[in-house]
């Protein structure tokens, strides 16, 4: 995936997706089930501003549960789409899937499609696990298509991972590592709690953990390119994603939970095995 400037700070969700937690020497002890950060039926939805643009996007998130070949699944999609005089200037629509075993939480595939100005994206990463492998197939730029080994632990995109963030209960000066994946390529990150904080967004006031991520080892995309970001996780008995800004050369996306609720979910739908393109 090709990161841009400004698109990759107005899609939170790709900026760069990151799989799940291995422990560090400061891993809080006794981490929650893998799929324990999931919440069949949740929709939440935030508002993105950037600079003078207080309403440049917003990104949908929605988990629900399914059933690949009889087997139960989870599917947390995000959905973004720029907004007013930004998505005049520069319109951006994006449409990411996630698939997760059940049990597990470990994904099985990742489908993003979209357009950024006038470059249309399509992409599906595949993983399997009888293999032990991830295929990586562009639709439109079948030239970066690319396979590589399964790494040790799963991979999930950027707002995945934060949802599982919400299940770390990390303090300030506690830390968590997470294996990052750009398509078939893998390097790790760390999170660091490092303030707890009182934040007012349009869902309400949240007392919440400032998480921020820094990159490992040589940098690579985004974090080359001197980015950086932070993370808000509430605090409580039912810890939630309530903001993040992401900071690059040009300015600052600040992105805010404006809903967050549990609908009733609906009987699992049956969906097709995923298949790489040929």
């Amino acid at each position: 995936m090709t990161h841009r400037p400004f698109c990759a700070l107005l899609l939170l969700p790709l900026l760069f997706p990151v799989i799940r937690a291995a422990d560090s020497p400061m891993t809080p002890p006794s981490p929650p089930p893998p799929a324990a950060f999931l919440r069949p039926g949740e929709v939440l939805e935030l508002r993105m501003s950037y600079g003078i643009f207080t309403n440049a996007g917003t990104t949908r998130i929605e988990t629900t549960r399914e059933e690949l070949e009889g087997l139960p699944q989870y599917r947390i999609k995000v959905t973004t789409r720029s907004r007013g005089l930004v998505d005049a200037l520069y319109p951006v629509t994006n449409d990411s899937d996630s698939l997760l075993d059940f049990t597990t939480g470990r994904p099985l595939q990742i489908h993003i499609e979209g357009k950024s100005g006038s470059r249309p994206e399509k992409t599906t990463t595949v993983f399997d696990y009888l293999k032990g492998e991830v295929v990586h197939t562009d639709l439109i730029r079948p030239g970066k298509n690319s396979t590589a080994a399964l790494p040790p632990e799963p991979a999930y995109d950027l707002m995945v991972a934060m949802l599982q963030a919400r299940a770390w209960g990390l303090k300030p000066g506690e830390s968590r590592r997470v294996l990052c994946a750009n398509n078939a390529d893998f390097y790790l990150i760390e999170l660091t709690a490092v303030a707890e904080e009182r934040i007012s967004t349009p869902a309400g006031s949240f007392d919440a953990v400032v998480l921020v991520p820094k990159q490992l080892g040589e940098l690579k995309g985004f974090f080359k390119r001197g980015g950086s970001m932070k993370v808000w996780i509430s605090k409580g008995g039912h810890p939630q994603l309530v903001r993040l800004d992401t900071r690059a050369k040009f300015g600052t996306v600040t992105a805010v939970l404006t809903r967050s609720e549990v609908v009733e979910p609906k009987p699992p739908a049956a969906v097709a095995a995923a298949k790489p393109a040929e």
